[in-house]
């Protein structure tokens, strides 16, 4: 009897611990992953773009335009900006900034310095070859 009611405890617990790691593991994750969430702004440019999820990816579209982006990038609202990015619990990589006046893709990391700062790096093939954008939250309205 001992020994029926000692498997059923083993039985028990690992089922409780198979259903509660994956959950308690995963959720962190998704909490940071989603501080991207929101509208930045490009300094100086008067131009923001909307960072938003689909899934486990996060993408960004153009949100407000200003004449300056219109007339030197070719900004148009709602335009896709970058897509397909994924968190990799430190920033955001693997995606493709998708250039607005020539539709060319370009590979695109993200990194988060602070809770009002985006720092997103554009890379031209090599690692050497890239610019760098610095991005500010929004305010919310």
């Amino acid at each position: 009897m001992t020994l029926l009611l000692n498997r059923s405890l083993v039985v028990a617990w690992s089922l409780f611990l198979l259903v509660l790691l994956p959950v308690s593991a995963k959720a962190p994750t998704d909490r940071t992953a989603d501080q991207i969430l929101g509208r930045w702004l490009f300094p100086g440019r008067g131009s923001s773009v909307e960072v938003y999820r689909a899934g486990d990816r996060y993408f960004g579209r153009i949100a407000e335009v200003s004449p300056a982006g219109k007339k030197e990038y070719g900004l148009t609202k709602n335009q896709l900006l970058f897509t397909d990015l994924m968190f990799d619990g430190s920033g955001w990589s693997g995606g493709q900034l998708i250039h607005p006046k020539t539709g060319n893709s370009f590979d695109v990391e993200i990194e988060m310095r602070d809770s009002r700062t985006l720092r997103a790096v554009v890379y031209k093939g090599w690692r050497l070859l890239h610019k760098e954008f610095v991005l500010t939250r929004q305010n919310p309205l």
